[in-house]
């Protein structure tokens, strides 16, 4: 399946939209597909194998403007002998940044910081994972694995089975506005599962 706008529909859920500078959304094109084959080579035991993939185009965009408002309330203390009070007056700082880039894939973006894994804030929190877009390009899992029954009678079905799955995720490339070179994230987990079953009759 591929089109316009349908990322939420693939089981990664990848975005929809973003939106351009001037305020209109802009559809993501991304593509679907799924593969199967199932295999009973025998009467107790079947082999099966799955692929799958979903990739998202680009829709970066420059021309972003941004304006950041810190405001810093009053603060009043005593401090000396005899106590003396004194106060801090409130501040506000406006920051206004024109013509800044955005969407998603954008070839600018700051992916500095994808190459490493960052410390966790606390025993809650993950890392903050700042310089890092990783707007997903390609994401894809392929799976082997196989059932052996080892009864299957007027009892019911007794079988085991494992599987075998390996997940890689790639994110779209950004050269930090051209300071640097093209750094793509890319991310990989490999996964093994076990399950013994009996089926009531």
């Amino acid at each position: 399946m591929g089109g316009d706008g349908i990322g939420r529909y693939g089981s990664a859920q990848l975005a929809d939209a973003t939106a351009r500078p001037n305020g209109t959304l802009s559809l993501i094109r991304t593509a679907h597909g799924l593969a199967r084959a199932e295999m009973h080579l025998s009467p107790k035991f079947d082999l099966y194998t799955y692929w799958g993939l979903e990739y998202a185009w680009r829709a970066g965009y420059q021309g972003y403007d941004t304006i950041t408002k810190v405001m810093t309330p009053a603060i009043t203390y005593q401090t000396g002998t005899p106590p003396v009070l004194v106060s801090i007056p409130a501040t506000t700082t406006t920051t206004i940044k024109t013509n800044q880039i955005g969407g998603y894939g954008n070839m600018q973006a700051n992916n500095t910081g994808c190459t490493a894994q960052g410390v966790p804030l606390n025993d809650f929190n993950p890392s903050s994972g700042s310089n890092c877009a990783g707007d997903i390009r390609l994401i894809q899992e392929a799976t082997i694995g196989f059932w052996y029954k080892f009864y299957q009678g007027p009892k019911g079905r007794i079988q085991w089975g494992a599987t075998y799955s390996y997940l890689s995720k790639v994110g779209w490339s950004g050269n930090n506005g051209g300071t640097t070179t093209s750094i793509s994230p890319k991310a990989i987990e490999n996964m093994v599962w076990t399950s013994f079953r009996y089926y009531i009759p």
